[in-house]
């Protein structure tokens, strides 16, 4: 009689995994369950984390249309002006960020004469590259400061001269300037940096070999504003009228120049634009967090939170009411509607151009605060506030939630994660005890049958 091995009992707990041991993928199918269940908490954790960031992008809408609200708030800030000069090829103008308290009106100039430098121009040489001599050369500078002294080498040439005058410190530049005139035409220009009376010099003809001529004179600017002398050492200054930079480019006197400073219906309408494609983002985002996806449910608590925000919001822009002042004029008179099915804001840009021309002033009392209270932009600002209040808003209450749920779930995740990694360990260690011992077995019934079958 002759005894298998490969059909004994043991073999036969083997399984696939052949004679004498056992199969280890075994542990993995004991653990499926196990897995799962840490697959479960992932997910739950991953949901949460999701709704989070959601919130992350609604927050970042909120300070974009918080800070927007911030430019419509008050009269200054909502006021948008623009300035226009009757001869621009006189007098231009700049608004300054101090124009906000400017008022609109018109100022009359008239350009007698503008400020100019001193200056004085070499005689000439053929050559700009060929040696013009050596000695000193004093220059006389106004406003008490010293006397510029500067030394010629034996072979300076005129741009030597011109360098040197520029490398030493001291409101004098010079200059090369071909003027293509003659059998002489390169002349070193030297003038005064600055402009106007104080700004003098003078080169001592005693001092050097080279023949200057005086060909300008420090000046100050000579003009007119509103039938007053006024001066000033440049041609461009903002201390006249606040927040307005002039600059007087060409003489013209006899003409007078008119400024007129007025309210840009453009820019304005464009600020106003900008603050309902702002709050359009921030309902698009609110609303994105109301709406579940696929193989997705929306958690009570996003819900709740969402139709609060949304309805805080809401009620400051849907009550329909004229802002006192106003003249009885309402968001839906300058074009600014509500779509009763999305609940987004939409312009009609025509028609709120058509509001400012007709009624500016009207027009900033809905939106920004008065002596006849606040306007939109203080309450929405306020309702965006309160909303990311720290302690009582309602955003900033679920984003903590949702904090706190999500730490708490990795702790979950973590624990569940450490018991199913002891387990697989031990399982692991019994089945690999149980296969040496089924190998010792195999060995021994295998020594068996060949003692029987000898």
């Amino acid at each position: 009689m002759k005894i298998q091995g490969s059909g004994s009992p043991m073999n036969a707990i083997a399984g696939a995994a052949g004679p004498g041991s056992v199969d280890m993928g075994i542990v993995d199918k004991i653990m499926v369950g196990d897995k799962a269940a840490v697959d479960s908490l992932t997910e739950k954790r991953d949901a949460l984390a999701k709704e989070k960031n959601g919130y992350s992008a609604l927050t970042s809408a909120l300070g974009e249309l918080s800070t927007q609200l911030g430019g419509l708030s008050a009269p200054e800030k909502f006021q948008r002006l623009k300035v226009e000069s009757s001869h621009p090829d006189v007098i231009g103008a700049e608004l300054l960020e101090s124009a906000k308290n400017l008022k609109p009106g018109q100022f009359n100039f008239e350009v007698k004469e503008l400020a100019g430098s001193a200056k004085f121009l070499e005689q000439g040489f053929a050559d700009a590259s060929k040696s013009v001599g050596f000695g000193f050369m004093a220059i006389e500078r106004g406003k008490g400061l010293p006397d510029l002294d500067v030394t010629l080498e034996p072979g300076s040439t005129l741009k030597d001269v011109a360098d040197k005058i520029n490398a030493t410190a001291g409101g004098v530049q010079a200059s090369i300037v071909n003027t293509g005139i003659g059998d002489e035409p390169y002349k070193l220009l030297v003038r005064a940096e600055k402009t106007g009376e104080e700004a003098k010099i003078k080169i001592d003809p005693d001092s050097t070999f080279l023949d200057f001529k005086e060909i300008g004179k420090g000046k100050n600017l000579a003009m007119k504003f509103e039938d007053v002398d006024v001066s000033r050492a440049e041609n461009s200054f903002s201390d006249l009228i606040d927040g307005v930079k002039l600059t007087a480019k060409k003489a013209m006197p006899g003409t007078s120049v008119s400024l007129n400073i007025t309210q840009d219906v453009d820019a304005t309408s464009t600020g106003v634009k900008d603050f309902v494609d702002k709050y359009n983002k921030v309902f698009s985002a609110m609303s994105d967090q109301m709406t579940p996806k696929e193989g997705e449910k929306l958690s009570l608590g996003a819900a709740s939170s969402m139709r609060q925000a949304i309805s805080s919001l809401q009620s400051e822009v849907s009550g329909g009411k004229s802002a006192p002042g106003s003249g009885g004029l309402s968001l839906a008179d300058m074009g600014v509607m509500t779509n009763a099915k999305s609940g987004q804001l939409e312009i009609n840009e025509d028609k709120l151009k058509k509001a400012l021309a007709s009624n500016y002033d009207g027009v900033m009392k809905v939106f920004a605060s008065s002596e006849g209270g606040p306007g939109i932009a203080e309450k929405l600002s306020n309702a965006v506030k309160g909303l990311q209040d720290r302690d009582s808003g309602v955003i900033s209450l679920r984003q903590k939630s949702l904090e706190q749920n999500i730490r708490r779930q990795d702790q979950n995740i973590e624990r569940q994660q450490r018991l199913v990694d002891q387990k697989h360990e031990r399982l692991q260690k019994t089945f690999a005890d149980l296969n040496g011992k089924m190998q010792m077995m195999q060995s021994q019934q295998d020594g068996m049958a060949a003692k029987i079958n000898g």
